[in-house]
């Protein structure tokens, strides 16, 4: 009898280690597909924060008469900066904007040979734009604006037009890459971590069917397995965002624009999606795989 127990014991640690096995091996590989997908999320979102800084970094020149007062000035600089299309709004005066020129050019020595000592330039109250408003049409229809209500004392709004055109141009193309990449990328992630909890499932076929005919309802039995895929999808979702934060920080040494990219925000937004991913294709696929067996004969089960 001892010795038949002792089989017994054997057998059920060997049972145990299996499902651990099982269990660690499913993280793996549910782990593996988020921290891929977490890292495509915060690329995308990434470029689109370097894309919105780049936008409302862009300077537009508002040149005004050299005899509109600084007092004047300051109150079209405050009327400017409130405009539902202005991100900022700053004043220029003519010797800073000269300096600036000087600097770009290589220096005041060059620069004054150049023009000969003359400062050629307007006062100007430099604007930049918010991102919605970043259109060619949008521009227009702000300039012919700004031209009618300063009209006498605004002479130029000065912008080059091919980089809006070139600019919009260039984020549609590797917006449309980079969806269809993250469309090609979830179907793959998707069908992966389901063929995962698929296999995980397949080595406890015969417990649930044991369940089943002692007569445990199909609730019952769903239960642990739902709780099971819950805690899966959270330690997995954890993991790969802490992988995905390593990573970030392993890129910025090499190259600081990695670090720009992101903000607490964002990583907040990509870890809370890649966990609420976790879970729910855990969930679902748990769900579809339980539907299977509870459904199987038992025959079939072999």
């Amino acid at each position: 009898m001892s010795i038949l127990a002792l089989e017994m014991g054997r057998i059920a640690n060997r049972g145990q280690k299996g499902l651990k096995t099982a269990y660690v091996a499913t993280i793996v590989g549910i782990v593996i597909v988020l921290f891929i997908l977490g890292t495509v999320s915060w690329f995308v979102l990434g470029l689109n924060n370097l894309k919105d800084d780049k936008i409302q970094s862009f300077e537009i020149d508002l040149f005004f008469d050299n005899s509109v007062n600084n007092l004047e000035l300051g109150i079209i600089e405050e009327e400017i900066a409130q405009k539902d299309y202005s991100h900022t709004a700053l004043y220029r005066s003519a010797e800073e904007a000269w300096d600036k020129i000087k600097e770009d050019i290589g220096g005041g020595d060059t620069a004054l040979a150049v023009l000969d000592n003359e400062n050629p330039l307007n006062q100007s109250i430099v604007m930049t734009l918010n991102k919605s408003y970043f259109k060619l049409d949008s521009m227009k229809w702000i300039e012919a604006e700004l031209m009618r209500e300063y009209e006498g004392r605004i002479l130029e709004v000065s912008y080059p037009e091919t980089i809006f055109s070139e600019y919009n141009q260039g984020i549609q193309k590797a917006v449309y890459f980079m969806l269809f990449l993250s469309a090609l990328l979830l179907f793959v992630a998707i069908a992966m971590i389901n063929n995962t909890i698929r296999l995980a499932l397949f080595s406890k076929r015969f417990l649930i069917k044991t369940m089943q005919l002692v007569g445990a309802t199909p609730g019952f039995i769903r239960r642990p397995f739902f709780m099971s895929a819950i805690g899966q999808g959270l330690l997995s979702g954890l993991i790969a965002g802490t992988m995905v934060l390593g990573l970030i920080f392993l890129l910025q040494t090499y190259n600081p624009m990695f670090l720009n990219m992101t903000d607490l925000k964002l990583f907040f937004i990509v870890l809370g999606g890649i966990i609420v991913f976790g879970i729910l294709i855990t969930l679902t696929s748990t769900y579809f795989a339980l539907r299977k067996y509870l459904r199987l004969n038992l025959d079939k089960l072999y």
